[in-house]
């Protein structure tokens, strides 16, 4: 019987397509189980035909295809946890629940707690399964590591979504890593903790011994905290300023383990296990060896998306090299994608994971074209060459993502990279070497030391000093889904030519132009309200939008805690001119609007439509309706969440409508 080849890239586009359908259109159960068993079904009729017939037919591709997509819908079905019976919140009781798990992370803390992601064991004495996000007060969060078992009582409650549609979706971001439940434990709470002999605790151990003799440099703790994050993706202690830094100039892809870590690592291993090959079993020893060495990293660093992603692909060429067959990128890209998605179907929705496909794939598309543009007989010339082009191409292939994901363009990123890339990888190296080195004399670990130091000062340094050039960083680029998926289509139109130059594909060139533009236009002048009047949901502070066609006046009582949320707004509606005042006690759009603060103060001679209550103002609210008879009443994020339910109460009581940010969103008027 002749082997039949699976075309991965098509699976691999079908099994993508499952995935996404169980996403935005949530499929019952019965029907995936229908359509699987069925597909199932129809794919053995047709294989029984076409080994009988001995010929391919398109009647045996068309089912191996289904088979696949509806694979993806079960697999993205089953990774979400929350809908399985044995999930914990299907037994949380409204009172004090007792909660068993283990610790798998920590999580990037705050001012005043530590954060970390709990895997429930039991609830209620009831064995079951879920993630859950604690917040731990720091004074409490001391022995707390890694793998520890602990035994916690409290109220989880849901993470709240995001209520202002225009900013970063963090709930959507923990929901993709199954966690829907947060835990905010309080200084006085009691924490049972026990020793736990697991995998978790184990690597944990060893990634703290390892990193405590990082610390035998006596290395300032910037410069210790980005030699963590660069050699053992330790980024949570990370300076908010150095972090800005490095994502402004577009090099933050450096501090997060990937392609480019992974790929100098194994070249590293190969070159220490190379001379094993004059052995009979040295290539299977070389392979065993290198990716015993790859996982085990990749276990110490977290098995973040872009690492996962690095590791597969390096092993599957490792198997390839094992196999003497020819390495087809391609191939092991879409192989190492299906092997991740189908482990966690929710990687698909991962920043790190898209951006790192992107830019290996663009890589990989562009290659021969970097081959042939990269020649020169001088050695220096030709690695200048083809990091100048390896970073554009890798540009290239991310931009559409940046300018969606993050909004800005630093036009300095070439420079950046010239000088970046090299010295993370001598600090990658060194940083490598700097374990087993700390066990050798002082006088060789104070050199070493030093040269760390160094470079760290330099590459942090280089970082700040493009910052200041400000104006040639882009920001707040609008980019909508739909300009994403067109200039794709532009650079795939862009890549063909490249390879043929002729005619016909540089009328699809233009044609794929004009449809950006298109794009651009139709987002620009039809997609967003022309006027608008909206009171966003900020914590603790108010903030109001006045929007004129392409103009904004933004009101605020704290112009630098909102003016995030003011920059997304003006990002999504292609604003070109925004303004910050003072929010007033009177406004008007439409409709007269009374703003009563933290004064209580409400006597005016206007008879307002509505209400917007922020700043939780003490007043009796039953008294200021049957003053005012306003027709809605509006209270903001800026409020206690106590006055807010009271207000609720007395709204239902009077019945006027009632508006709370906190619990239904922005409010807006169109």
């Amino acid at each position: 019987m002749r082997f039949i080849k699976l075309p991965i890239i098509p699976i691999l586009i079908v099994f993508v397509c499952g995935i996404l359908v169980e996403t935005y259109s949530s499929m019952t159960s019965f029907v995936a189980f229908v359509g699987a068993s069925s597909s199932i079904i129809i794919l053995c009729v047709s294989y029984i035909y076409h080994i009988k017939k001995h010929k391919n037919s398109i009647f045996f591709g068309i089912p191996i295809y289904l088979v696949f997509f509806f694979l993806g819908i079960v697999s993205k079905k089953e990774a979400n946890q929350l809908e399985h019976e044995s999930h914990f919140s299907k037994q949380l009781t409204p009172s004090l629940n007792l909660l068993k798990g283990c610790i798998v992370e920590r999580v990037k803390p705050s001012a005043y707690y530590t954060k970390y992601v709990v895997e429930i064991e039991q609830t209620n004495g009831y064995e079951t399964i879920g993630k859950l996000l604690v917040f731990v007060p720091k004074k409490n969060s001391h022995h707390l590591t890694i793998g520890t078992k602990i035994t916690i009582k409290g109220k989880p409650i849901f993470i709240e979504p995001v209520y202002n549609p225009y900013q970063f979706d963090y709930t959507n971001y923990l929901n993709n890593q199954n966690i829907y439940h947060s835990l905010a434990l309080k200084e006085n709470a009691k924490i049972e903790l026990q020793k736990a002999k697991n995998w978790r605790h184990f690597i944990f151990k060893i990634k703290e011994t390892l990193l405590e003799q990082l610390k035998t440099y006596k290395l300032t703790e910037d410069d210790y905290n980005l030699i963590a994050a660069l050699v053992f993706g330790e980024r949570t202690t990370l300076s908010a300023e150095v972090t800005k830094n490095y994502t402004q100039t577009g090099v933050i892809h450096i501090l997060a383990i990937s392609g480019l870590h992974i790929a100098l690592f194994y070249s590293i291993i190969l070159g220490f296990l190379n001379p094993l090959k004059k052995y009979k079993k040295g290539k299977l020893i070389i392979f065993c060896c290198s990716l015993l060495i790859l996982w085990g990293y990749a276990l110490l660093t977290g098995l973040a998306a872009s690492i996962l992603r690095a590791v597969v692909v390096f092993s599957l060429i490792a198997y390839g090299k094992l196999k003497n067959r020819s390495i087809n990128m391609g191939n092991i890209l879409a192989t190492s994608a299906f092997i991740i998605l189908l482990y966690n179907p929710n990687y698909l929705f991962d920043i790190g994971f898209q951006l790192s496909y992107a830019a290996v794939l663009s890589l990989v598309l562009f290659q021969p074209i970097i081959s042939k543009l990269s020649y020169s007989k001088y050695i220096i010339l030709l690695k200048i060459k083809q990091l100048v082009l390896v970073t554009l191409v890798a540009q290239i292939g991310v931009l559409p993502l940046s300018l969606y994901y993050f909004g800005q363009f630093p036009l300095l990123f070439l420079v950046t990279n010239l000088v970046v890339i090299p010295l993370s990888s001598a600090l990658l190296v060194i940083g490598l070497c700097l374990v087993p080195i700390s066990f050798l004399p002082e006088t060789i670990r104070v050199f070493f030391g030093t040269i760390t130091s160094f470079l760290i000062k330099l590459m942090n340094g280089f970082t700040a000093w493009i910052c200041q050039f400000d104006t040639f960083i882009i920001q707040n680029i609008a980019f909508h889904s739909l300009l994403v998926i067109t200039a794709y289509l532009l650079i795939c139109a862009l890549y063909l030519y490249a390879i043929e130059s002729t005619k016909t594909k540089f009328k699809w060139v233009l044609i794929c132009v004009f449809i950006f533009q298109m794009s651009y236009i139709y987002l620009f002048y039809y997609t967003n309200p022309k006027n608008e009047f909206v009171i966003f949901n900020t914590y603790k502070n108010s903030l109001v939008a006045l929007k004129n066609n392409k103009e904004v006046q933004f009101l605020t009582n704290n112009k630098k805690s909102t003016e995030q949320t003011a920059t997304d707004y003006v990002r999504k509606n292609f604003i070109q001119k925004a303004s910050f005042t003072p929010l007033e006690n009177t406004l008007y759009y439409k409709y007269k609007i009374l703003c009563i603060d933290s004064s209580g103060v409400y006597k005016t001679s206007i008879l307002p439509e509505l209400i917007l209550l922020t700043q939780s103002p003490k007043i009796n609210l039953e008294r200021l309706i049957e003053q005012l008879h306003p027709k809605e009443i509006i209270a903001d994020g800026s409020n206690y969440a106590s006055y807010v339910k009271k207000w609720k109460e007395t709204c239902i009581k009077q019945k006027i409508p009632f508006h709370a940010t906190a619990e239904k969103g922005l409010y807006s008027i169109r």
